[in-house]
C-alpha cells in the first residue's frame, strides 16, 4: 500500500513538472517559480476567504431587494419626501 501511494506522488510530481515545464529548470529556478505559486496560491485563498463571504452577502441582499422589495425603506423614502414638501 505504501509503494503504490509512494508510485502515485511520483506521478503527481512528474505531471506536475512535466504541466509547467519545471523539468528543464535547474532547482534554484525551481524552488523561485514553487516559492512565487505557493505565494500567489496563500494570497489568493487568503481573500477568498477573508473577502468572498461579505461579497456574497452583499449580492445574495441586493438580490433580495430585487426580489422581494423593502417596503420599509421605501415607506421611510417616502416620508422623507412628503416633509420636505
Amino acid at each position: 500500500m505504501a509503494s503504490s501511494l509512494i508510485k502515485l506522488l511520483q506521478r503527481k510530481r512528474y505531471q506536475y513538472e512535466v504541466t509547467f515545464s519545471l523539468y528543464m529548470l535547474t532547482p534554484t529556478e525551481k524552488i523561485i517559480f514553487n516559492s512565487f505559486l505557493f505565494i500567489f496560491l496563500s494570497m489568493l485563498i487568503l481573500a477568498a476567504s477573508l473577502y468572498l463571504p461579505h461579497h456574497v452577502h452583499t449580492i445574495a441582499s441586493r438580490a433580495w431587494f430585487y426580489y422581494a422589495g423593502d417596503e420599509d425603506m421605501l415607506a421611510t423614502q417616502q416620508g422623507t419626501a412628503h416633509s420636505e414638501l
